[in-house]
């Protein structure tokens, strides 16, 4: 009877676990936020660059399951890290999600409130070029949010002086026409260039020689993940579906889970996120780490400043004191003896 105990004990752990598991995915993995932290260091990135931050979020899918309050945390989100840029990776509405006045004048109010003082640009996703009034659509919310749109071009990003590093811009596989040539026309190979596309696969198209880091989107990181296979798996997502990836050892292309959903409105191990990229420069006058000196083998780990701490320094000091004067006392009477 006791091994019979044991075993619809450990059955009884396992439905919990995975009855929390299915919960997280349906009810609260869909509307929690993530912020990942990544750092982009080379000698290509200029010293007026250095720790500039670059903040990248992409599949916002609004209308369906993502609604005004949780387009609303999501803006939260990304300010709440102070970007220096911003990028968005395309598909403004779900795709089943038709045009209306009221979805564009919420999107807009809230891409508005973005901060980014050295700029926000965006690229097209499929979901953003269905249609011509989609199109005109999504390219009139990023005009009147300011952000930029990148079609098949490349901007200089600068920070205070002449320094800069390269974004460009490709128009998406699906129903785009990315075109590298014509985006790369202005590229020099000197500087440190990021490109940004919002379907994977289109990595193949762009130059190794011209590209430092790819950044995309499109796949929600197969928005529920099971290790061998995935719940949303998207045509021109096929090669490259989620994570990052070296491409030909040139460089790395990094996939981001998005922040909505699309078909059903689900997360497993594949978390809404937003992407924060710190830029280091690493050349020759980079400035060096501060020198520490090491600690001695009998230094004790400094202490947390607490009231009790405090308050058993003050009764230390007050002892030290105490003793100092009985010193003093009995010197005196040894000198007058």
């Amino acid at each position: 009877m006791k091994t019979i105990h044991k075993i619809l004990l450990v059955l009884a752990v396992l439905v919990l676990i995975c009855g929390y598991m299915v919960y997280d995915a349906v009810a609260i993995a869909p509307k929690r936020y993530t912020i990942r932290y990544e750092n982009l260091s080379s000698d290509l990135i200029p010293k007026q660059m250095d720790d500039i931050s670059v903040l990248f979020f992409s599949d916002l899918e609004y209308g369906t399951f993502m609604n005004q309050e949780r387009l609303e945390r999501l803006v939260a989100a990304v300010n709440s890290v102070s970007p220096d840029i911003v990028i968005f990776g395309g598909d403004v509405f779900d795709e089943t999600v038709p045009v209306s006045d009221e979805g564009t004048a919420t999107v807009t109010e809230y891409f508005s409130l973005i901060k980014a003082p050295l700029g926000k640009f965006a690229v097209f996703g499929d979901n953003d070029k269905r249609s011509e009034q989609m199109a005109e659509t999504v390219s009139s919310i990023m005009y009147d949010s300011d952000f930029e749109m990148l079609v098949n071009r490349s901007v200089l990003l600068r920070n205070t002086g002449s320094q800069s590093i390269t974004l460009v811009g490709l128009d998406n596989g699906l129903n785009g026409q990315p075109n590298a040539e014509t985006a790369y026309a202005n590229v020099s190979s000197e500087s440190y260039v990021i490109t940004v596309c919002h379907t994977p696969d289109t990595v193949s198209a762009v130059p190794g020689d011209l590209t430092d880091y790819f950044l995309a989107g499109h796949s929600h990181g197969g928005q529920a993940y099971f290790f061998f296979t995935a719940d949303y798996t998207p045509e021109k997502a096929s090669d490259y579906l989620r994570g990052k990836h070296s491409i030909n050892g040139n460089f790395i292309l990094d996939i981001t889970n998005g922040t909505g959903t699309t078909g059903r409105d689900v997360r497993f191990l594949s978390d809404a996120e937003v992407v924060l990229y710190r830029l280091h420069h690493t050349g020759a006058d980079a400035e060096a780490p501060a020198v520490t000196e090491e600690p001695s083998d009998e230094a004790e780990p400094a202490a947390e400043v607490t009231e009790e701490n405090t308050s058993a320094e003050e009764e230390t000091e007050d002892e030290s004191a105490e003793v100092s004067e009985d010193t003093v006392t009995e010197e005196e009477s040894a000198e007058e003896q």
